[in-house]
């Protein structure tokens, strides 16, 4: 058969019509303002995902209609319409509603959305045919009008969307933008849909030939053809991935030249007399340990004397090959180093590559004077979107470390400890809470935590949501949420006085507002547009499903980062943790100018690390 004929009897099936006016009207809708810009690279996969989200549930929707037994599946499809939306308009979805709730109420929205994309294509198909049958020039002429239509409908739909920028006070895509990212957005999704479309005719094809060569209906070896087909396929996506996740991995194991040569002095783990290997640290332990703040560049910063080199201790996944083997690395390098003996811990855990920020601890160096230790346990060696199986592993080394930790601290008399202080920004913040949950403030007390700060805690962070929602073990004057240091200030002095477990997340953050449930459920920063956190849209409006793959794709562009330009958007927390480390910490002993001298400090440190990342 002809291609194009093949094609145009496909197009004319009533619910692939259906799935694209409501794949067309999501793809549209995508362009609606969020949480970040984004280039148009990122936004095609966006269009792409929407489309496929809204092709799917009108296709899907329309072929359950076309199977019951009803004599106008136009009214059909208008009653069921109107019947849907009234139910999702009462029922919700409720900001803060159950999920089951929320479920069942955008699953009816949806049904509403369908049902109108089907009555639209249903009316379509009449007109056009009506026409038809008066000759092939008017059936001509009413397919064009048609088409004119939904085009006009769309451009104007479009705009609304496009204009919602302005709102925000926000630079719109270019029009040039929008076409390129809806033809390319688009066109990757039907290419997703050809391939499953090709698997289905091919299963069909070789189940067919089955049942005429070794016999029994073609239905019996139907399944067995979609799992060979589709097992390829999959196979093959996997070996795919697992090769790209290979790269990455040894890229984030490599040696580089700046880095290459073990450290001299004692006080950080791979130097002489340590029990890790410089070579099994990593990339990012390597580095971690080889910046370690001497003392004579604290007193440069400070315009002081007398400060020491601070301590920090790193075991790399290499290092051991379990985690009571990692841990107790870490502790014999703790005791090692001295760093039972300085004024505070700094306990943290890394992101997926095993990257602990050099900034806070940097910044906590200077503000403690060198009299300071900080450790990390790597638990993996890809980026934190890829690692979240890790997180398991993870929670249990981090725990098994503070646990370490608390059983060396509990031999010393009270007045020879140093004070425990946690970090841990993106995953990381995730895994140092996750040791946590179920306890509330209370354990960090029973593990002699003194204070703790997170940056950028993901949305799927279960113990941050275990404080705001209170309980018989939670102490609600020891935590607070900020998304600046002025939210902080603004308390009154007895409130800022008690709190010990800070949460610094910018309302923006994609990442502490990325989950699954976005997908069907109305997030609450969504809510009435004057009721909204500063800096997100109030022009940007809940759709199911967009709204996920909206949310999911801002996640990648959420710290897009320049060495040494700190900001405060998104993920990119490096402007605010001087001030939050101080604050947190406890460590306000330093002057307006020697806060100012450690800010510049930090950022011409990371322009030095990034030149000699850069020659490596």
């Amino acid at each position: 058969m002809n291609p194009l004929r093949s094609l145009a009897r496909f197009l004319t099936r009533p619910h692939v019509q259906t799935g694209l006016v409501l794949g067309a009207a999501a793809a549209i809708e995508s362009n609606q303002p969020s949480l970040m810009d984004r280039p148009r690279s990122d936004q095609a996969l966006v269009v792409a995902g929407s489309f496929a989200s809204g092709y799917v549930a009108g296709s899907g929707y329309s072929q359950v209609v076309a199977k019951l037994p009803v004599a106008s599946p136009r009214v059909t499809n208008a009653a069921t319409g109107i019947a849907s939306a009234a139910f999702a308009g009462l029922a919700g979805p409720r900001i803060g509603s159950s999920p089951l709730g929320s479920l069942a109420a955008t699953a009816a929205r949806v049904k509403a959305y369908a049902s109108a994309a089907a009555f639209v294509t249903g009316v379509g198909r009449g007109f056009v045919s009506g026409a038809g049958s008066r000759g092939t020039s008017a059936g001509s002429a009413a397919l064009a009008t048609t088409l004119a239509a939904f085009d006009a409908v769309s451009l104007v739909y479009l705009r609304d969307r496009i204009a919602r920028y302005e709102v925000d006070s926000r630079v719109p895509p270019t029009s040039g933008d929008v076409a390129w990212t809806l033809s390319a957005g688009t066109g990757i999704a039907l290419a997703a849909g050809g391939v499953i479309m090709a698997e289905r005719k091919a299963a069909r094809a070789s189940a067919s030939s089955l049942a005429r060569h070794v016999g029994g209906p073609a239905t019996a070896w139907l399944p067995a053809t979609h799992a060979v087909l589709g097992g390829g396929l999959a196979f093959a996506a996997r070996t795919g991935l697992a090769s790209v996740l290979s790269k990455i991995s040894a890229s984030n194991n490599r040696t580089e030249v700046s880095y290459a040569q073990p450290p001299t002095v004692t006080t950080v783990s791979g130097s002489p007399g340590s029990a890790v290997a410089f070579e099994e640290l990593g990339l990012q332990g390597r580095r971690f340990v080889l910046e370690a703040s001497p003392g004579d560049r604290i007193d440069e910063v400070l315009g002081e004397t007398g400060s020491l080199s601070a301590i920090r201790v790193y075991v790399g996944v290499a290092s051991a090959d379990t985690v009571e083997e990692r841990v107790a690395l870490a502790i014999e390098e703790l005791e090692r180093t001295g760093a039972f003996d300085r004024s505070m811990l700094i306990v943290g855990s890394p992101a997926g590559t095993g990257y602990f920020n050099y900034i806070p601890v940097e910044a906590a160096e200077y503000l403690a004077r060198g009299n300071v230790a900080s450790v990390a346990i790597q638990y993996g060696s890809l980026p934190s979107m890829m690692s979240t199986s890790k997180v398991p592993l993870a929670i249990e080394q981090h725990a098994a470390l503070l646990f370490g930790i608390n059983d060396v601290l509990r031999q010393r008399s009270p007045n020879n400890r140093p004070r425990v202080v946690l970090y841990g920004e993106s995953l990381g913040a995730q895994t140092s809470q996750g040791a946590f949950v179920g306890g509330g403030t209370d354990v960090l007390r029973n593990l002699n935590i003194d204070r703790g700060l997170w940056a950028g805690t993901p949305h799927a962070g279960n113990w941050r949501r275990e404080l705001l929602a209170g309980g018989p073990l939670i102490d609600d004057s020891l935590f607070g949420c900020f998304a600046t240091i002025a939210e902080y200030r603004s308390l009154p002095d007895e409130q800022r006085s008690s709190l010990r477990y800070f949460f610094l997340d910018h309302h923006e953050d994609p990442v502490t507002r990325f989950g699954l449930d976005v997908a069907y459920r109305q997030p609450g920063w969504l809510g009435p547009a004057d009721d909204r956190p500063p800096n997100i849209s109030r022009s940007q409006r809940w759709v199911p499903a967009v709204t996920f793959w909206q949310t999911a794709v801002d996640t990648k562009n959420a710290a897009t980062v320049i060495p040494g330009a700190f900001d405060a958007l998104g993920h990119d927390y490096r402007a605010d943790l001087a001030e939050f480390v101080s604050t947190a910490y406890g460590l306000t002993d330093v002057s307006d100018e020697q806060m100012a001298s450690i800010e510049e400090r930090l950022r011409c440190s990371e322009v030095e690390r990034a030149d000699k990342i850069a020659e490596g």
